[in-house]
């Protein structure tokens, strides 16, 4: 089987807060991540589906700065979490 992937995945595990338009924002960790996306642990709080639009922040310290709200959209959903691909602008 060959990978067909645009980018390389790097194990990243981070403190992300996932916001999803009408609900209360969800603490998650990621697993990996690329120069297209990441993919977030499952967490309880927050069941997604493929085509779910959300905004993923960084918690961890930014050396002061504000982490930026990246948006994405949830690509494909497993039993252990979901692989979001950053949005284009």
């Amino acid at each position: 089987m060959t990978n067909q992937r645009k980018h390389s995945r790097l194990p990243l595990p981070l403190t992300v807060e996932v916001s999803v338009e009408d609900q209360v924002p969800v603490v998650m960790k990621t697993r990996d991540m690329s120069d297209g996306g990441v993919f977030l642990e499952y967490n309880k709080n927050l069941v997604l589906q493929m085509g779910v639009k959300l905004t993923i922040r960084v918690l961890e310290n930014m050396q002061g700065e504000e982490p930026p709200a990246i948006p994405a959209t949830v690509v494909r959903v497993t039993d252990d979490g979901f692989a979001v691909q950053f949005d284009q602008d």
